[in-house]
């Protein structure tokens, strides 16, 4: 990797990870915010499994709705290293994102309730982007 290169990527990442935490707050939030509809829990077994699927599609559709323009800047700044900017930017959303977490008065909540939505929560918002852009480079059609 040449230097102009590593340069890219080391301005690109800090900048990357910040723009994804905060589309991270805002869609999450805003996605989390709709009312299931009337048919929902119907539709389902039992309340606890509508209301789970729920919650879980919600913030998945808001990881998702933040990955993808990320992933877009992604293959823009770096078409041949925009995997590795994209973990890159990932663990630093990831990290702003759990650091609240770990004072002594939230992180005992966290993990003796059910740390197995905390985990799954990091492990979307770690694979979210890097996903995202080896889907859009493989439907980007090469250019000679």
């Amino acid at each position: 990797m040449d230097r102009p290169v590593q340069l890219r990527l080391i301005l690109a990442a800090p900048v990357l990870g910040a723009v994804y935490y905060y589309l991270l707050i805002f869609l999450i939030g805003f996605t989390s915010a709709a009312p299931w509809p009337s048919w929902w829990i119907g539709a389902l077994p039992n309340r606890h499994v509508a209301a789970l699927i729920w919650i879980v599609g919600l913030h998945t559709i808001g990881v998702v709705s933040a990955a993808l323009p990320v992933a877009f800047a992604t293959v823009l700044v770096l078409r041949k290293q925009a995997m590795l900017l994209g973990i890159a930017g990932g663990v630093i959303a990831t990290v702003l994102a759990v650091l609240p977490s770990l004072t002594h008065d939230i992180w005992p909540l966290v993990w003796n309730n059910h740390p197995i939505f905390f985990i799954t929560d990091q492990v979307k918002l770690l694979v979210a982007v890097p996903a995202a852009i080896w889907i859009i480079r493989k439907l980007k059609p090469k250019t000679a």
